[in-house]
């Protein structure tokens, strides 16, 4: 199963929101600071699972000597 960007942003999407609903209940905040918490973490996921996706696909540079 080959991963783009779309499946990487909606997963780290997905992991983000479910942390950020973690962390509110958890302290057991309401409404707006459970709303921000939750933005907050989709946001971070997606930022995440960009840069490790981008650093797992990196081609490694030529090691070949052209001489």
């Amino acid at each position: 199963m080959k991963f783009s960007t779309d499946i990487a942003c909606a997963l780290g999407l997905l992991a983000g929101t479910t942390f950020g609903s973690g962390v509110a209940f958890g302290f057991g905040w309401q409404a707006y600071r459970a709303l921000t918490s939750v933005t907050v973490f989709g946001i971070a996921g997606i930022i995440i699972t960009i840069v490790v996706f981008r650093l797992l696909h990196r081609k490694p540079p030529s090691t070949s000597n052209s001489r």
